[in-house]
């Protein structure tokens, strides 16, 4: 009986293995052409080299969110290799963390195959871009839930999914947080704004609004661990980056342009591009809404959710309502902001399914809710396929 249990064991440690083998070459053989191609010609990755080389030569940190700089000029040193090929290791193995991360939080809710395939499936999701036909915008318009233009947004998802995870469990029993979750939560938060601040930004707000939802705000504000594990990261990070970045202006003078500086401006860098950003808002978050529609009650109960739906509430008003002056006036450096709330969101959306299945289909109509939601979920997937097929065989950004 005992070998029999520890070989069950073993055959399951084997499986998630061979799992996670899986991931890794199925993110290698489909990302790498199209995150090299970007790493040599795209316009964000050219500059973001440009500053890596930079900082490798003056040996000083110009810019606020130096982690995928500081991990290219790492990776190019230890292997002997270009800025290009240094980029597409560091980028790839970024989605490769991600498709992890999705794995483990989808593998305790249904099947390892099931898992694996869903876990790749986030990595492409895209909106439900249906208006491509009237206006030929992929991109411009939409909450974008995958994207593959920015390679700090691509190192930022999974370093977000993991400050995501350790404040939902700060916030399940604050009696049980001790010194060595604070340091490993705080870690995970300096490395999530060494990326790129957006995050930081989101679950600020959203982590306290979540605790009052859930009545645990008092009993958190009682603790010095919400201070020395969450607060006191974010504000000085985010401090030191605002200072950065609009008093001392390092990034605009040594861009050569003009001064930049926050600005409330609701819907002007979105509606520059675009039109039509009620239905192209409504086309991004197609599945998360109809997960909540179809299951309305149970949805405000499941704590994954709510968090990462406050995310996405805050993530939206940042895409929609701010912007920077000068320059960057359309750069859209608030999009991201609304991004990775909107991946959240889709995540712990199928992980709510997933895990409420046996449940949610045990009627006739349950199934026809459960089969709707899933049927949504592919649909956001098969036009993520569309996009990046886009995207690797066409000019950069010709559909956006």
């Amino acid at each position: 009986m005992f070998k029999t249990a520890e070989s069950s064991t073993d055959l399951k440690r084997y499986a998630i293995v061979g799992a996670y083998a899986t991931l890794l070459l199925s993110v290698i053989a489909f990302f790498t052409p199209l995150i090299s191609k970007l790493s040599a010609t795209g316009a964000d990755y050219i500059p973001h080299l440009k500053w890596a080389s930079d900082i490798e030569q003056q040996g000083a940190l110009i810019l606020p969110h130096p982690l995928y700089h500081l991990l290219v000029i790492g990776v190019r040193h230890l292997l002997s290799i270009g800025f290009v090929d240094a980029s597409t290791i560091v980028v790839v193995l970024s989605i490769f963390a991600l498709a992890v991360l999705n794995f483990r939080i989808l593998k305790s809710c249904c099947s390892l195959k099931t898992a694996l395939l869903l876990s790749f499936c986030l990595l492409i999701v895209t909106p439900i871009q249906l208006l491509y036909f009237t206006d030929q915008h992929l991109y411009f318009g939409y909450i974008g839930i995958t994207l593959y233009h920015s390679p700090t947004m691509l190192l930022l998802k999974p370093l977000s999914i993991i400050v995501f995870c350790c404040a939902l469990k700060a916030a399940d029993d604050p009696s049980q947080n001790t010194l060595k979750s604070g340091l490993l939560f705080a870690i995970a938060l300096f490395l999530c704004g060494i990326s790129k601040p957006s995050f930081l930004m989101v679950v600020l707000p959203a982590f306290v609004m979540f605790l009052l939802v859930i009545q645990q705000l008092k009993p958190m504000l009682k603790r010095p661990f919400i201070y020395c594990a969450f607060f006191l990261p974010i504000f000085s990070l985010l401090s030191l980056q605002f200072i950065q970045t609009y008093l001392q202006q390092n990034l605009s003078q040594g861009t050569g342009h003009e001064e930049s500086h926050i600005v409330i401006m609701p819907f002007e860098t979105m509606s520059h591009y675009s039109g039509f950003l009620i239905a192209k808002f409504f086309l991004s978050i197609a599945f998360p809404l109809a997960v909540f529609c179809c299951y309305p009650k149970a949805s405000v109960k499941d704590k994954p959710m709510v968090f990462s739906s406050l995310c996405l509430l805050v993530g939206v008003i940042l895409t929609y309502v701010f912007a920077e002056s000068g320059y960057r006036m359309y750069s859209g450096n608030f999009w991201w902001s609304g991004q990775i709330g909107l991946y959240l969101t889709f995540l712990f959306s199928l992980m709510f399914l997933l895990r409420n299945r046996l449940v949610l289909i045990g009627t006739m109509s349950g199934k026809i809710k459960f089969y709707l939601c899933m049927l949504m979920f592919f649909f956001h997937t098969v036009f993520g396929l569309f996009f990046f097929k886009q995207e690797l065989l066409m000019p950069y950004g010709q559909y956006w």
